[in-house]
């Protein structure tokens, strides 16, 4: 039985028995991680706060043989993304986020280039326009995927350049986009992830009725 650590964002949790927390983690050295952390629905949890959405932390595991899911040990919060210090908007799109990572990781695998991307974004997420923002991710994770196509003839060629300019920038250096230019890439990034993934994201769906 060997213990692991590795940093980590939260994508998922829920509740296990009395006391306990199924969670489900993007890490940068295994992929998507599953694990049980004991103990985590007690007010007086060693997890504390570290298990909120997209939190980044230094997760430190273990697995038994032939266990499917993970032991949880302790999670050390690297930095926090508190939905109090977030816009209403924002929040909902941490929610996309966190169900497009959780859709597009593997377990077992490398993801450091999707790990990175994600900190970038959330990072960016207090500052950036948060429509533009979301299409810069969006571009970024099919890419990764190898399922993002060439942007002619499906989008006008403004929109396309648009595009282009925009993934070629850090987040952190993102402007507002035209809306016109942000409508049709939602549209065509939309439509590809749910062909990908042939169903529609309940998030994506909840942004649509909310926004």
């Amino acid at each position: 039985m060997n213990v692991h650590q590795s940093e980590g964002l939260t994508l998922k949790t829920y509740p296990f028995e009395e006391a306990h927390r199924i969670v489900v983690f993007l890490t940068r050295d295994f992929g998507q991680l599953r694990g049980i952390a004991h103990g985590a629905r007690k007010a007086r949890s060693r997890f504390g706060c570290s298990l909120e959405l997209l939190t980044h932390t230094r997760v430190v595991f273990y697995r038994k043989e032939h266990q499917e899911l993970a032991v949880i040990q302790n999670c050390e919060i690297i930095k926090a993304y508190s939905a109090f210090q977030l816009s209403w908007e924002v929040n909902l799109h941490f929610g996309y986020f966190a169900e497009l990572l959780l859709e597009f990781s593997r377990q077992q695998a490398e993801s450091e280039r999707l790990f990175r991307l994600a900190l970038a974004v959330l990072d960016a997420s207090l500052a950036a326009p948060t429509a533009t923002l979301a299409r810069y991710f969006e571009l970024w994770l099919l890419r990764f995927e190898g399922i993002l196509p060439g942007f002619e003839p499906a989008l006008p060629a403004e929109t396309a350049e648009a595009a282009r300019a925009m993934m070629k920038v850090h987040p952190s250096a993102l402007t507002a986009l035209d809306p016109e230019h942000i409508a049709r890439l939602e549209k065509f990034c939309g439509q590809i992830i749910e062909s990908h993934l042939e169903k529609q994201l309940k998030s994506r769906k909840l942004l649509k009725q909310l926004l």
